[in-house]
């Protein structure tokens, strides 16, 4: 049994519901589901106890474990898959958090917004008053993230040559905010290291989002959407590489023009105001992200 193939980053998920109660929902992604099976991560349980390969993130309550599913009877090279998992106050109103993050991958998609791949959630609620939860997602190759671009390969945005690259990039993730704001949602962590790419040599390469556990998509507050998403995102674009030109092509891109109405000088000096806010609270609690060391 081969892992489905999805290099296609960008289709509407069809979602099984293996089982639906107010005590143990599971849900999984019906390309997905044969392979899970014959994977022996086919229910809850199975997937909840797994400790099979590595955990990469751990703190109180959750717990992100990378596993590399062994290569079955016709499949080449072994699947990775990254298992979050959450621990959960039971009668908190909002959903839970592996089931509301698999929810918003779905959205993504049914809106036109290319994500990285989710497999499978699933929640169940024990005794104790505390609910359980998981989300599953196959890991995101051959796509990379804009951060491990800028840490480990800067060299392949620097210089007069790689200029093109990088104002294509740029233009690409402008345009990919532009449509998530214009679809009625705005991931609330929109920064680079969250940013997938591929086809970096394209005019247009492939822009594709993860981690998407933080989704804003109340209207009444879409007027502040660029102004936080594209602040945090500047902030993690290193002075170094991302000078004021290329935040402001970025900004022009974003707002679908050649040249900025007053609103939207008023809107990008928002913007430059609330980066330089996220970076004295950053330097005060002695959190400037990686790539700006």
């Amino acid at each position: 049994m081969r892992a489905p193939e999805m290099n296609d980053y960008l289709a509407p998920i069809a979602v099984q519901e293996l089982a639906s109660s107010g005590e143990l929902v599971l849900l999984v992604n019906a390309l997905w589901r044969p392979f899970l099976e014959e994977s022996g991560l086919s229910d809850f349980d199975a997937i909840w106890q797994c400790q099979l390969g590595e955990v990469v993130k751990e703190r109180p309550g959750l717990e992100i474990r990378r596993l590399e599913v062994a290569a079955l009877a016709r499949e080449t090279e072994p699947v990775i898959l990254y298992i979050k998992k959450h621990e959960q106050p039971a009668g908190r109103r909002q959903e839970s958090e592996g089931l509301k993050e698999f929810s918003n991958y779905c959205a993504f998609r049914r809106r036109g917004l290319a994500t990285a791949v989710p497999v499978a959630a699933g929640m169940a609620r024990q005794g104790g008053g505390v609910v359980r939860s998981f989300l599953v997602t196959r890991d995101f190759a051959p796509l990379v993230d804009l951060e491990e671009l800028v840490l480990n390969r800067p060299e392949s945005l620097k210089g007069v040559e790689k200029g093109h690259r990088k104002k294509n990039i740029l233009r690409a993730v402008a345009r990919y905010a532009r449509a998530m704001h214009g679809a009625g949602c705005n991931q609330k962590d929109f920064n680079a290291t969250h940013v997938l790419l591929q086809g970096l040599d394209d005019p247009e390469p492939l822009v594709a989002l993860f981690d998407l556990q933080r989704v804003d998509t109340n209207r009444l507050r879409a007027f502040r959407w660029p102004i936080k998403a594209l602040a945090e995102f500047f902030f993690t674009l290193p002075a170094a590489l991302f000078d004021e030109e290329d935040r402001l092509f970025f900004f022009t891109v974003y707002k679908g023009t050649q040249k900025l109405s007053p609103y939207g000088r008023l809107q990008y000096g928002c913007i430059l105001r609330k980066m330089a806010r996220i970076a004295r609270h950053s330097k005060k609690r002695n959190l400037a992200p990686k790539m700006r060391e």
